[in-house]
This record gives C-alpha cells, structure tokens and sequence, in this order.
C-alpha cells in the first residue's frame, strides 16, 4: 500500500465522521471547506496529512479529500431531502448492529478465556474413523523427495542414494547437500498434492497422473542444465480414502469449531435457565 493511498484512505475514513458537521464551533481560520452550512475543519484532518502538506510532497492530496469530503456531504444532503422519515430511520438497525457486535465480543472473550482448545490424538482418530466418508481424497497426493539441481553441481550416484533410501540420516544428509548445492529441494515427511509438486518439474502437460505414480519411482528429468530428480515414497489416488495425517490439521478445526458452538450455545441455556429461575422472565402472552 502507497503512503499516498494510505493517507487517502484513511482521511477519508475519518471524514466520514465528521461529513454531517454543521457546528461553528471552530474559528473561520480552522475552517477548510464549507458546504450549505456544513463545515469541514483544519481538525478533521489527518495529522499524517499535514506532515506531507507542510513538506510539500502531498500531490493534491489535501485537495483530494477535501473534495471527497463536499462530494459526500452533498450526497447525504441529497439523501435527506429525497428520503421519508421512515426511511430514514435506522435507530432499530443500529441497535441490532449494536446488540450483535456487544455478542460477539462477548462470546469471543469467553471463547477466549473459557474454551478448551486442547485436541487429543485419540479425539481425531475417534472423529476420522467415524467420518471416513467424508475424507475421500479430491486430487492425487505423495510423500516425496525432491531436488532441483545444476547438472555440474550435482552428484548424481550420492542423490540417487539418499533420495531412495528416506530415513532420519538419509535425510539430515540430503538436505545438508542440497542447502549447499541444489536450487530448490523437499525431504519433508508430509503429504503433498501432486499438482503442486509437477508445477516445478517439465513434465508433458497432457501426461496421466495415475499412470505417472504407478509407473514411476525414480525420475530424473533435465532441462537446459537443470536435473529434476523425484523420488517417490508413497502416494494416494484421487477418490481413495485420504491419510489420517493429511487430515489431521482438519480434523482438530473441526473438533474446535463444534465445540466452540456447544460452548456458546450452553453459555445461552445457562443464562437462560438463570433467568427463568430467578423470575427475570414474564410472558404477557398465552405462548405454548
């Protein structure tokens, strides 16, 4: 975001409060513009505003907002005259937009102080065996080892080793080489999608992802002085029941999201049965 947006935008947010100003309470020398009665003052305006004025380097912005500032309240004036007296009571919106906002504060400040946010792992396995149809994977995904190398840096027999035997040592080896030598790599444990992994590797864009996984363990792929190696550990097709811990991540939101709404909707049945047994409730009417 430009400085110059910045001070425009945020003008303009605070001359929203005062477009409807119509007070002389200032001095005629604090007044900067004036609209049939309405005034916009010299104190309305941003102080990061007046820096950039001062130091000549505001590019019309004052201008600009002022102008913004006429333009609304012109509107407005228009809307008053336009609109009927219903219409333009908006006390009962206001209210609720009020009443919704002091909720929601609330119910965050409670979830906040109140909620347990602690998932075990029991709780997502106990949820991902319960929902398994619901965890049917929407696209191709692979455990992988990855580098993107310059064919003169790379030694091809170390690679080719480290990548096709993962292990903790493999590994911790593989990415010390890579660190030093590779253009890019991966020997994480996670799954990934597919799709994302052959955005980095020249692979034919009509080529079969299913054939491509089943038919392939080792890649070795070069392009202009550049080896793309891919060692594929394990994968899963589209449509097959997705791994536990590709889940998992999932899983625990869910769990929070469920029991942040139990929590708040058992905070609302104690309030309410606080105040029904404390005869806070009266009906005036024959409700059954």
């Amino acid at each position: 975001m430009t400085s110059q947006f910045k001070y425009f935008l945020l003008g303009f947010l605070i001359l929203g409060l005062h477009a409807c100003k119509d007070s002389k309470s200032g001095s005629k020398q604090d007044i900067l513009a004036e609209y049939n009665g309405k005034y916009l003052y010299k104190s309305d305006i941003p102080e990061d505003v007046w820096i950039a004025y001062n130091n000549g380097d505001s590019s019309g912005l004052l201008k600009s907002i002022v102008d913004k500032w006429i333009e609304k309240t012109a509107l407005l004036e228009a809307a008053e005259n336009a609109l009927t007296d219903e219409q333009k009571n908006k006390e009962r919106l206001i209210e609720d937009y009020r009443s919704s906002l002091l909720i929601y504060e609330y119910q965050q400040q409670l979830v906040k102080e109140k909620l347990d946010t602690g998932v075990t792992d029991a709780e997502i396995l106990a949820f991902y065996d319960e929902n398994k149809a619901a965890f049917q994977l929407k696209k191709n995904i692979v455990k992988i080892r990855y580098v993107k190398i310059n064919k003169q840096k790379a030694d091809l027999n170390k690679l080719k080793r480290l990548m096709q035997n993962p292990s903790p040592t493999n590994d911790n080896e593989l990415r010390l080489y890579a660190e030093k030598q590779a253009d890019n790599f991966y020997t994480d444990s996670n799954w990934l999608f597919l799709d994302d992994i052959t955005k980095e590797i020249p692979l034919d864009e009509n080529y079969n992802q299913q054939r491509f996984l089943s038919n392939n363990k080792y890649i070795s792929i070069e392009e202009n002085g550049i080896l793309y190696l891919l060692y594929i550990i394990d994968f899963r097709i589209k449509d097959a029941l997705s791994p536990l811990e590709f889940e998992k991540d999932k899983i625990k939101d869910i769990i929070l999201y469920q029991r942040k709404l139990k929590f708040l909707k058992d905070i609302q049945n104690s309030l309410y049965q606080k105040a029904s047994k404390g005869g806070d409730i009266k009906y005036y009417l024959d409700i059954k």
